[in-house]
């Protein structure tokens, strides 16, 4: 909801001053009128993007918890910085999810069976990618 009022006030933003521009041009009003109704006619779209903003910061982060099968590690570079995701085939499922895994937390061993608390990509759609935030011992 938040990212197409996002869209729509970033269009009303463009939109509606060019219009009023044009009108105020047409129907041949003063000077001072068409300057004044020109900076007017950015109001609705500046308060639609702040009701997107608004909206988009009010929504809660959900954690999600889950065990699986330790796959593999893989690390990826990108430019001078590198990054590493744990693969894991959860429980009930045949494939594996790539999780972005931080590096402060402590490696499992391939094979091994792990619960852990993690944000969910599809849960939480603000996400790029899911992450792990730490283990849960069982």
């Amino acid at each position: 909801m938040s990212t197409f009022l996002g869209f729509l006030g970033f269009l009303i933003l463009i939109i509606c001053p060019i219009y009023c521009a044009m009108y105020m041009e047409a129907t041949k009003k003063k000077e001072d009128q068409k300057k004044m109704t020109f900076f007017i006619a950015f109001i609705p779209g500046i308060l639609v993007l702040i009701l997107a903003a608004y909206l988009k910061a009010d929504q809660p982060i959900e954690t999600s918890q889950a065990c699986g099968v330790v796959k593999f590690y893989k690390t990826y570079a990108i430019k001078h910085d590198h990054f590493e995701r744990i693969a894991i085939q959860f429980v009930h499922s045949k494939y594996n999810r790539h999780l972005r895994f931080d590096e402060k937390l402590l490696k499992k061993s391939k094979g091994e069976y792990v619960c852990f608390e993690y944000l969910d990509k599809f849960k939480n759609t603000d996400l790029a990618e899911s992450k792990i935030l730490r283990w849960i011992d069982e």
